[in-house]
């Protein structure tokens, strides 16, 4: 990629306001650029410069003589790229200019934003061409040299033939953009050679150019009806020429990315099926309270043949067997609920399971999002007690996967439905279409990496490894970022440990950080909306300690409970939201790992403004070397 501070870039003109202006609009992109005014300077300035220019902006309102001696010496001593500028139309010349390799022609009589812009858009071109390749087969070596030479000058890569036989094989050997074919080479008939191409699905790889001495009417209908892009009649102006060299490269580049894009979507849409399908229980997902889509694991338990006797049914067509108190609650749209029940199956199964509800706002539609974990076997060994602690975790995920999700989705379906309205209409801009396409990408990429979070949260293998704390503590952050954002909670981080490794499970390790920064969350947003929400996370180590401290300035637990928050089922939340095993389970977990968990009260400073909060610090012994 192009490193701006580094593009030099010499403006010759001697209209200092109009040289002042051209030079103050490139720097805002970040270019560095050197000014020459007077005639007598340019040759010495250039000669005697250590900078290498990468382009020369020249303005050729000299008189011929001069024009043409500047000219000459910048294409003949230097490696500069040239544009040209002038005040008036130079005609017939422009031609000869083009045919020595200069990039563009600009009239100063247009706006400086519009030069600048179309100079910055050159200037990035020649980057994305050297990714680019040029075949070129052509009876004509004079001509291939010369192409050669003004095409290699924009950066692009250049391979050359006269013969069909020799091209064929550069085309298998090379990854090609563009294939500028002569439509009189003699070892093949040109209009074969497309054909077969065509045959082979090549113009799916690459554009072609056709050239062609020919007179007959015909040869342009029938190279476009074999699949040629684009026609030439020879002989052609060089302007002409690299413009359409210019857009058919674009062209092919584009189609390419939207092969790539379109793949990629597709990949994207197959995790978050995956993602679904290995949810630790049944997932059922409800627009208007009809079921619009399911796990595999939700089939299992309803005892279903498929998915399809499962969606557009009705909520309590599935849910039959609930009680009605919970029917009722399933109902509610504003509010989360999370209980035990009963469903029998089609075959006449009982099973006890836990029932987790959530609504989320997608694009003005309420989704009801219902997780249900079978406990029979958990309920007959007396096991309640981490299968709860599962259906929590659980929940919280669903939670971040809402917030996560919402935005991203919304900008896809926005995207998608522009494009569909722009065909529907056929108003198709190829551009505009792009840049959906590209934010439609971007945005599935983004699912794509909450995803990998995800599904690494919810692995369950118990390997003992080494655990870097610090990486840990911000896999925690991204998994709940949009959780915290949506409440306007800031997170500060201080990471002063010289080696922040402990010897743990690291999905185990998760679990104890999200446990407490989801309880400070949910403190945090029942403050007035107006009161900076801070979460304060640090790792510092001493010679035996590992020591993560997690503060926020939530007003403190109250001291009478303080004592109780690690005993089980003990919540200071509504029985909907909260099951009281967090931070018994959190407390587990550090105990089982020789770990040690304290919480206290106190004050942290922030911008000068004292702040008053929970502290739990957690006590990691060091893994020594």
């Amino acid at each position: 990629m192009i490193n701006n501070k580094k593009f030099t870039i010499l403006i010759i003109d001697n209209n200092k306001d109009f040289n002042n202006k051209l030079s103050s609009k490139i720097e805002e992109y970040k270019f560095k650029t050197v000014q020459i005014f007077e005639e007598s300077e340019i040759i010495n300035c250039i000669k005697s410069s250590n900078v290498i220019f990468d382009l020369i902006l020249l303005n050729i309102d000299f008189d011929d003589t001069t024009s043409t001696k500047i000219f000459e010496y910048i294409t003949e001593q230097t490696v500069s790229k040239v544009i040209l500028l002038s005040s008036e139309d130079i005609g017939e010349k422009r031609e000869v200019y083009f045919s020595q390799g200069i990039l563009d022609y600009h009239l100063t009589s247009q706006k400086v934003n519009h030069i600048v812009d179309d100079i910055v858009e050159t200037i990035y071109s020649l980057y994305s061409n050297k990714k680019e390749t040029i075949l070129i087969i052509d009876k004509s070596e004079e001509l291939r040299q010369n192409l050669e030479k003004i095409l290699k000058q924009r950066n692009y890569n250049v391979l050359s033939t006269c013969s069909a036989k020799d091209g064929l094989e550069l085309l298998k050997a090379d990854t090609i953009s563009l294939l500028v074919l002569d439509m009189e080479i003699t070892d093949i008939n040109a209009l074969d050679l497309l054909e077969g191409l065509r045959d082979m699905y090549m113009f799916n790889k690459f554009s072609v150019l056709a050239l062609s001495e020919n007179k007959n009417p015909s040869i342009v209908r029938d190279t476009l009806k074999r699949g040629a892009k684009d026609f030439l009649m020879k002989p052609y102006l060089y302007e002409e020429f690299l413009l359409k060299i210019d857009i058919l490269v674009h062209s092919s580049r584009q189609r390419i990315i939207n092969i790539e894009q379109k793949q990629e979507i597709e990949n994207n849409l197959k995790r978050f099926k995956e993602l679904l399908d290995s949810s630790i229980g049944g997932m059922f997902i409800f627009e208007n309270n009809i079921c619009i889509n399911c796990n595999n694991e939700a089939v299992n338990i309803l005892g279903k043949e498929s998915k399809e006797t499962i969606l557009q049914k009705q909520i309590f067509d599935i849910f039959t067997d609930i009680s009605q108190k919970h029917k009722e609650e399933l109902l509610e749209d504003t509010v989360d609920h999370n209980f035990e029940d009963t469903i029998i199956s089609d075959d006449g199964s009982v099973y006890d399971v836990q029932i987790k509800e959530r609504n989320i706002l997608l694009e003005n539609k309420i989704l009801k999002i219902i997780a249900i974990l079978d406990i029979t076997d958990v309920k007959k060994h007396e096991k309640v007690l981490s299968e709860q602690t599962k259906m929590a975790s659980m929940g919280e995920m669903i939670g971040n996967i809402a917030h996560q999700w919402r935005q991203p989705l919304t900008a896809i379906s926005v995207a998608a439905g522009g494009i569909k309205i722009d065909y529907e209409l056929d108003i198709v801009n190829k551009d505009d279409v792009i840049v959906e396409l590209d934010n439609i990408v971007e945005n599935t990429s983004f699912l794509s990496t909450t995803i990998e979070s995800f599904q690494n949260f919810l692995k369950t293998d118990k390997l003992i490894t080494k655990v870097n704390i610090e990486d840990t503590c911000k896999k925690t952050l991204a998994i709940i970022n949009a959780n915290l954002k949506a409440h306007n909670i800031k997170i500060l981080q201080e990471y002063s440990s010289i080696n922040p490794v402990i010897k743990g499970i690291e999905n185990e390790v998760v679990q104890v950080f999200l446990n407490i920064i989801n309880n400070a969350t949910d403190v945090l947003k029942t403050l007035d909306v107006n009161y900076p929400r801070y979460i304060k996370l640090s790792i510092v180590n001493n010679e035996e300690y590992l020591i993560v401290t997690i503060h926020d300035n939530g007003q403190g637990i109250p001291k009478e409970i303080l004592a109780k928050i690690f005993d089980p089922y003990f919540t200071t939340k509504h029985q909907s939201q909260g099951t009281g095993l967090g931070l018994f389970m959190t407390h587990n977990i550090l105990k089982n790992m020789g770990a040690k968990i304290d919480v206290i009260n106190k004050d942290f400073i922030i911008d000068s403004i004292d702040y008053y909060g929970a502290s739990f610090s957690i006590y990691f012994p060091i893994y020594k070397l």
